[in-house]
């Protein structure tokens, strides 16, 4: 259809061999040098004894490095398993060993982390450090091996059906679950989608300081196929993003609300020039009604939301032209995740799989060719697909303008700030304290983050802890997203007939009166 990631890149390196692709502060490449520099990164792994087939975990951040890493391993015919960079040591070593990953490329900020895993690895034989200064840790310098190579691309044949990506998400009991992409797939979700929900035009300049490893990767290749330049920021800070957007004339990026409102209230906001942003994207929740209002006054009409998984890939996407306050019906559909995009369908379906009329709600599913093939473990396949169909296990309804509404989760899934918190793996971690005699967990409605994380928590006979600890104790174990925001200190939880805490009685005085049961 179009070959495999790194043909994709290749071409348009060779359109565009002398335009800045990436900038990372005071560093950059041109196209062809992310071609070069990704050629060699292959060679270095062939080098090490790596084949085609292999899998090769990635911990890197935002950085100049990031993407001629991953094209790297793709050119060196291995696998690249993404690991998120908020993750706790524990979940990539769960991560790592559930896909027998053989290499470790990580960056040395990460130093720390890696530490914690090296004895827990069951199949990582070769680990690869980028940049810092020389470790003692004895692992090999991305930086000496890419020196050691000649130039040109790797000698291996790939086809565009080859096992090319691993992602995680969350299962039903919170463990982590890879899902499986091939060249094709995932080159069609990242081409196509991003395309056309980036709305991407030429010479596009994006942006990105939410992580690669999260939803903003989606918009890489679509601005390399625009002959654009990809800018990397460290982390989603307001200021960072000020500057950058003025400094680069970034004409696009992609954020989570909470950067929104917080742009809008930025005191210096004025002093920058943001006059070259024409696209702002945003994930993870809708923005309120009032908040868009103002924002589309400051910034114009550059908003899109989108509405994606991990397993269906982008589903929904509601355009700039549909963020609109103008009317109750606009204000109305701003609660919505947009329409179904191109090459994707949609069907609410009930508890036997059927499909549902517009107007009832039901499962949302999806399908496209640039959904997941199955999850690393195939056993668990039927959980998401069925008939064809990419089950998301979110709960919503069409309306007769093709609008797509997710009116609550099935597996209670948090949304925090753009990122999945699921509650089961915070009441896990919670069970486990000495003082907790019986918890559960919740989102509740956050003015910045759209839901934030809210524990229940009964103590234990002759035990206390405080609010500051349980907070702490989850921290330690899962990281500062899934630790509890705020706590609730209850003589017992209420339960519904079948003895199973009630979490619907739990959640009405929070999401009473809202329009969404989800944020």
């Amino acid at each position: 259809m179009w070959g495999t990631m790194p043909d994709v890149l290749d071409r348009a390196c060779t359109y565009y061999q002398d335009q800045v692709a990436i900038v990372d502060g005071d560093r950059s490449l041109t196209y062809s040098e992310l071609r070069d520099l990704s050629d060699k990164v292959g060679s270095a792994l062939l080098s090490l004894g790596l084949e085609k087939g292999d899998r090769v975990g990635l911990l890197l951040p935002n950085s100049l490095e990031f993407i001629p890493t991953q094209h790297g391993i793709w050119k060196s015919g291995a696998v690249l398993v993404q690991m998120p960079t908020r993750a706790s040591a524990s979940t990539q070593v769960a991560n790592l060993n559930q896909t027998e990953a053989k290499a470790l490329i990580y960056h040395a900020s990460f130093d720390d982390v890696v530490a914690q895993m090296r004895g827990e690895l069951t199949h990582v034989t070769t680990y690869i450090r980028v940049g810092g200064e020389t470790s003692a840790s004895g692992d090999h310098d991305l930086t000496t091996l890419v020196e050691k190579q000649a130039a040109g691309r790797p000698d291996v044949v790939i086809d565009e059906h080859d096992e090319c990506y691993v992602l995680f998400t969350s299962g039903s009991t919170g463990e982590p679950k890879g899902v499986v992409q091939s060249h094709f797939t995932w080159g069609h979700y990242s081409i196509t989608s991003g395309l056309d929900i980036g709305d991407t035009r030429y010479g596009e300049v994006f942006a990105h300081g939410a992580p690669l490893t999260h939803f903003t990767q989606i918009f890489v290749m679509p601005t390399f196929l625009r002959g654009g330049t990809n800018v990397m920021l460290p982390g989603l800070e307001v200021d960072t993003l000020l500057k950058s957007i003025a400094k680069h004339g970034v004409t696009a990026t992609a954020v989570v609300p909470t950067i929104i409102y917080l742009m809008l209230d930025h005191p210096s906001r004025d002093s920058y020039d943001l006059s070259s942003l024409n696209t702002m994207i945003y994930a993870g929740s809708p923005i309120a009604p009032e908040k868009l209002k103002r924002a589309l006054e400051v910034f114009g009409q550059i908003f899109i939301q989108t509405y994606a998984g991990t397993e269906p890939g982008y589903v929904g996407c509601l355009r700039k032209v549909d963020h609109r306050v103008d009317s109750e019906e606009a204000i109305g559909r701003l609660a919505s995740g947009g329409r179904p995009i191109p090459f994707v369908e949609v069907s609410i379906q009930d508890e036997e799989d059927n499909q549902l009329p517009v107007g009832e709600v039901g499962e949302i599913c999806s399908r496209q060719l640039g959904q997941m093939l199955g999850y690393v473990d195939s056993s668990r396949n039927a959980e998401a697909l069925r008939g064809g169909w990419v089950h998301t296990g979110d709960i919503g309804k069409l309306d007769e303008d093709g609008f797509l509404y997710v009116v609550d989760r099935k597996k209670d899934l948090v949304v925090s700030g753009g990122f999945n918190v699921f509650p089961r793996q915070v009441e896990d971690v919670l069970a486990v304290h000495p003082a907790v005699a019986q918890c559960a967990v919740i989102g509740v409605p956050h003015e910045k983050w759209g839901e934030a994380v809210h524990a229940f928590v009964v103590v234990a006979s002759g035990s206390s802890v405080t609010v500051e600890e349980i907070q702490a104790h989850v921290k330690a174990e899962l990281g500062s997203i899934p630790s509890p925001k705020t706590v609730d200190f209850l003589a017992e939880l209420p339960v519904n007939p079948a003895g199973k805490v009630d979490k619907k009685t739990l959640r009405i005085p929070f999401w009473e009166g809202q329009a969404r049961q989800v944020g």
